[in-house]
């Protein structure tokens, strides 16, 4: 075991625990800071959810244990913390079994990878804290009504087989190759939680299963994912409060690129032996509000695509030069999904004018991705925007303009054989966007 004074930028630690219950203290099982006596936060909020302890904010690390038997993971800087808040559904460990728990914390590339029982179950992104150490040599917990054994602190980034051969059972096998991925991207509005923290959630979670998706590009996640990816038996990835993938799929590489997490990030998804997908959640500016403007009645092509130009335009450009050195290789099979909050040149075309007001509009950021080489998985299933429009934006205010925003571009050794937009529930839509699904084979 390596003390906190020796231990470099990449470490992995681990700990065997058993107890009875859940503890309303949220007692720490391990850790490098004071936790244990922090008061009991709901930090539910626009852009988080669930109950942990205050002193989470503190700098460094803790593993702890929630009221519902489920286990948790903090990492703060004393500015901006991370928790990882699963589900006793899935991941209880207060069942009187010895459970093993463990992480690795990768600084120079801002990653840390959480195992439950060995088996990889979420990867942060650390993109938005400026460090990772505590205060306290790295220690067990003491306040625990249990037993923890095992605890050690270890130079270097374990892979997910040491880990399985740590936690005494098989590596997870490599996914059985396939050739059809069935992509969903998704706004899920405030987390999902508009029509109620439970009940919303739960929506969310039924459209995803019902529809089958593989693999989810979401947006405004705020808290949710852990809940949605554990009902769904996924693994998360957490790019930022805002961004999140959820896959079937095991994660491998993450890939930040672009400064600002809460507007773009990815990773690469194992489909089987040899057979990889790097797929890209996204979300660029809301404003200029261009519901409103194209309804101003001296609203031209030319004002539109200025305004544009002034925010999403700028920040299109600038993901597609971060990303430009991941696209050089042409037959890279890659994804890029998510709310672009604008509409498409591809439906306001001269022979949609009718839709759009009599305008023919070359929105820019549907221009740029075309230019990069990117095919539009909706509008090149459906080419007709007269015939199918595909809006997204948006099932709950039918009053708004009404338009297609989200989308999931791709390239490389991709096709698209099937794309369709998902606004219906039995009681009520969740969300203020439609989802786009798509079903993309892999050649």
């Amino acid at each position: 075991m390596t003390s906190r004074r020796d231990i470099g930028d990449c470490f992995t630690v681990e700990l065997r625990v058993k107890t009875t219950t859940g503890q309303e203290a949220f007692p720490a099982l391990a850790g490098d800071k004071a936790w244990d006596g922090g008061a009991v936060e709901d930090f539910a909020s626009r852009h988080n959810y669930g109950k942990s302890l205050d002193s989470g904010l503190r700098p460094g690390w803790c593993i702890a244990l929630q009221p519902d038997g489920a286990w948790a993971w903090n990492l703060a800087d004393g500015e901006k913390r991370l928790d990882y808040l699963p589900t006793a559904e899935r991941q209880s460990i207060a069942d009187n079994r010895w459970h093993h728990l463990a992480f690795s914390l990768d600084w120079p590339r801002r990653e840390a990878r959480l195992y439950c029982d060995g088996r990889a179950v979420a990867v942060y992104s650390l993109a938005e804290l400026a460090s990772y150490r505590g205060d306290q040599a790295p220690q067990a917990g003491t306040m625990l009504a249990g037993a923890i054994e095992g605890f050690a602190l270890r130079e270097g980034i374990a892979t997910p087989a040491e880990i399985a051969a740590w936690a005494q059972r098989a590596a997870t096998p490599a996914p059985v190759a396939t050739d059809e991925i069935r992509v969903l991207s998704w706004n899920i509005w405030n987390g999902g939680r508009e029509d109620g923290a439970v009940e919303g959630v739960e929506r969310i979670i039924e459209i995803i299963g019902d529809c089958g998706a593989d693999i989810v590009a979401m947006q405004e996640t705020y808290g949710s994912g852990p809940r949605i990816a554990d009902a769904l038996g996924f693994e998360f990835y957490r790019r930022s409060s805002n961004l999140s993938l959820i896959s079937r799929f095991p994660i491998g590489a993450t890939h930040d690129l672009f400064d600002d997490p809460f507007r773009f990030g990815g990773a690469t998804l194992a489909l089987g032996p040899d057979r990889h997908l790097e797929v890209y959640t996204l979300w660029i500016h809301y404003l200029p509000d261009f519901c409103t403007d194209v309804r101003q009645p001296d609203a031209s092509a030319a004002a539109l695509v200025a305004a544009e130009e002034q925010t999403r335009g700028a920040e299109i450009r600038g993901i597609l030069e971060a990303l430009a050195p991941r696209l050089r290789d042409p037959h890279r099979p890659v994804v890029v999904a998510g709310d672009f909050n604008c509409p498409s040149h591809l439906d306001w075309t001269p022979a949609a004018r009718a839709l759009h007001r009599d305008l023919v509009v070359n929105w820019p950021v549907s221009q740029a991705m075309a230019d990069a080489g990117f095919t539009d998985a909706y509008r090149n299933t459906h080419p007709d925007p007269l015939a199918h429009p595909g809006r997204t934006w948006t099932p709950r205010n039918p009053a708004s303009w009404q338009d297609r925003i989200d989308y999931i571009y791709h390239r490389g050794l991709l096709r698209c054989a099937a794309a369709e937009v998902l606004d219906h529930h039995a009681i009520q839509w969740p969300s203020d966007h439609a989802a786009v699904l798509a079903v993309v084979q892999v050649d």
